[in-house]
């Protein structure tokens, strides 16, 4: 049986935080430096490392959910596809070789919500269905279905928050879009890629870049749903896989021969 799920907001918070101060530092990093080549936002992003602590809190939630640590080997990884060779995951979680989950994290800042709405969704629909297409072609052959998560991470200001003026289109959309913001319609989106089982969880956050602290657009796609949902992969992966010793004890380190 899993362990109890404990409650993430705080660490959500601080994991958040962190986000946001390694941003900044690497911005303020790039334009000290002379000849500076990412200016602004795009210094921000393109250091790296921006997702550790989020990272961290997701592998924590893993073994929360009673997988042991030392039996965890988290990587980013090329996932194989049908429509195309394989692509990269940002979290692969794998025991014993084979995989427990997988789950991509992304951001996004206020630059031009619009035109990146469209992308990332297009992304993250792209990802799933190719996948998706490689289990029922036998390309991905696994006892197992894959499990996969979804992480998006808004920031929580008014290019976000505030509704959309809408386009006029060849048909008329859907009627859930209207009078929306831009976090409302990544609240439809990954709701609707859950319901149509293309992800088995996703979570949308609004953060504030100067405070740290986290919201949701809805309780569905809340982290606590998310953590909620590892868990229960977590007891079905453990229950399928028996022969894996799940009480042996960590490896013991190697004498210090200094």
């Amino acid at each position: 049986m899993t362990n109890p799920l404990p409650d993430y907001t705080e660490l959500v918070d601080t994991a958040v935080g962190a986000y946001w101060d390694v941003r900044r530092s690497q911005a303020e990093r790039s334009q000290a430096q002379e000849g500076v080549l990412n200016p602004g936002l795009r210094a921000e992003v393109t250091g790296g490392r921006h997702f550790d602590e989020l990272h961290a809190l997701l592998v924590r939630v893993f073994i929360d959910a009673g997988i042991p640590a030392h039996l965890i080997d988290v990587k980013k990884r090329p996932v194989a596809g049908y429509f195309r060779r394989s692509k990269s995951w940002d979290v692969v979680v794998m025991v014993a070789d084979r995989v427990a989950g997988i789950i991509e994290l992304k951001s996004m800042g206020p630059n031009d919500p619009g035109k990146n709405f469209n992308n990332r969704t297009d992304e993250a629909l792209g990802q799933a269905v190719d996948i998706w297409t490689a289990v029922e072609r036998g390309i991905i052959d696994t006892p197992l279905r894959p499990w996969l998560g979804y992480f998006m991470l808004l920031e929580d200001n008014p290019a976000f928050t505030t509704a959309v003026k809408p386009q006029g289109a060849v048909w008329p959309p859907d009627p859930a879009f209207d009078e929306s913001s831009y976090a409302d319609r990544y609240g439809i989106f990954f709701e609707r890629m859950v319901r149509e089982r293309l992800l088995d969880a996703a979570c949308v956050a609004l953060g504030d870049k100067s405070t740290g602290s986290v919201r949701f657009p809805s309780d569905a796609l809340s982290f606590q749903a998310f953590a909620a949902a590892i868990h229960g992969r977590c007891l079905q992966f453990m229950a399928t896989n028996p022969d894996i010793d799940w009480n042996a004890p960590p490896p013991e380190s190697a004498p210090d021969r200094g």
